[in-house]
């Protein structure tokens, strides 16, 4: 499934200890003020590993399209926690750090990880675009499925009316499918397989924490 660089496989053997060490820490109860207080600085050194190698080989149309998804979806996100009119009701807690109007500015970074790393290994298996679209809208939705008890768990968002809404996964479907079509449509692709990588290695994290942390 993947070729990889001796660069690659380094970063991703660190990334599986992070995440192992993250998820242990994470089930500990004394150390798990620890985890939440470095919550943030965990997504900034995930997202650098996960676009590292685009930088460096100047990716320049990857990263372009890296950007408008990254500003669109944190867009969204203001327009949703001011108006409830997108996603739901909610807000967001303390846990992601530095926030802008009232959203984290790291979710737009890992949102854009997410559809990045499941679009590029879609792209490999299907050829007709609006398919692989559907497919990674799919799998971003069942990411954010998998991943929303902890994060309601771990207060990086709380759902106003205590429950998840289906707006939120319909809306995410919308939103993936059309960033992953645009990915498809202008034959992007990432200059590693690290997003992917952070994909799986995230969603293995969330599930760990549904099973042993709440």
């Amino acid at each position: 499934m993947f070729n990889l660089k001796k660069e690659e496989y380094l970063i991703i053997y660190l990334l599986v200890i992070f995440y192992l060490v993250g998820t242990i820490a994470h089930i500990i109860d004394a150390t798990l003020p620890l985890m939440l207080l470095l919550t943030p600085y965990s997504i900034l050194l995930t997202s650098f590993t996960g676009f590292f190698f685009d930088v460096r080989e100047e990716n320049k149309r990857l990263l372009l399209w890296s950007l408008i998804t990254f500003q669109i979806t944190l867009f969204l996100e203001i327009v949703g926690v001011a108006t409830s009119l997108v996603f739901g009701a909610y807000t967001y807690g303390d846990t992601l750090g530095v926030k802008l109007l009232g959203v984290p500015l790291l979710i737009g970074i890992n949102w854009t990880i997410i559809i990045l790393g499941i679009a590029d290994v879609v792209r490999q298996k299907v050829t007709n675009n609006a398919l692989a679209a559907l497919i990674t809208a799919s799998l971003t939705v069942l990411f954010d499925y998998v991943m929303e008890p902890v994060a309601i768990a771990f207060d990086y968002w709380n759902w106003t009316a205590g429950s998840i809404p289906q707006q939120n996964y319909i809306d995410w479907f919308a939103i993936a499918f059309l960033f992953s079509y645009l990915f498809f449509r202008n034959n992007l692709h990432s200059a590693n397989k690290v997003p992917t990588i952070i994909v799986m290695i995230q969603f293995l994290f969330f599930l760990s924490l549904q099973v042993f942390a709440i």
